[in-house]
């Protein structure tokens, strides 16, 4: 009898995984209006880990930009997009934190789907409970991106903006 089960569900096939939420997943970290990394990723093409690099002592906005490629990988992706689908929607405003601390790195994740854009704006420094769980996803999300790109090499460099 087991042998029979065994054929039936030889057979069957798997379902293909869901299409992905968004097309593309951007997220940039930044402090004193200064860029402190950011990378986006794709689940066709991957992406860029970019970190914003300066000399001990240096000015506010003497850096160097370096590119860290991200190879697409689809388990990287699905990774990546879970944590995302877990984001509140809408997503806490920092500027009805109660408890805020200034001077924190603020930035925005970007999550693309064909021509719309979603753009979330966050501050580390809003201390209330619901939007520490909300920043919590995103830390997740970026220290799982930033540990690939800093695993990555880097592929060219370029002056800050001016």
């Amino acid at each position: 009898m087991s042998s029979m089960g065994a054929a039936a569900q030889e057979g069957v096939e798997a379902a293909p995984p869901p299409a992905p939420d968004w097309d593309t997943i951007a997220f940039e970290v930044k402090s004193w209006g200064a860029p402190r990394w950011r990378w986006q990723y794709t689940p066709q093409y991957g992406g860029v880990w970019i970190e914003a690099v300066s000399e001990d002592g240096a000015a506010l906005g003497d850096y160097t930009l370096e590119f860290h490629p991200l190879e697409a990988a689809a388990e990287r992706y699905i990774a990546l997009e879970n944590i995302m689908r877990q984001l509140p929607d809408p997503a806490p405003d920092s500027a009805e934190c109660e408890q805020m601390m200034t001077d924190m790195a603020y930035g925005t994740v970007r999550l693309t789907r064909a021509a719309t854009t979603t753009e979330i704006a966050w501050n580390s420094g809003c201390m209330d409970e619901d939007y520490a769980a909300f920043l919590g996803l995103l830390r997740e999300a970026d220290q799982m991106v930033s540990e690939w790109g800093r695993a990555a090499p880097v592929s060219r460099t370029e002056p800050a903006p001016r």
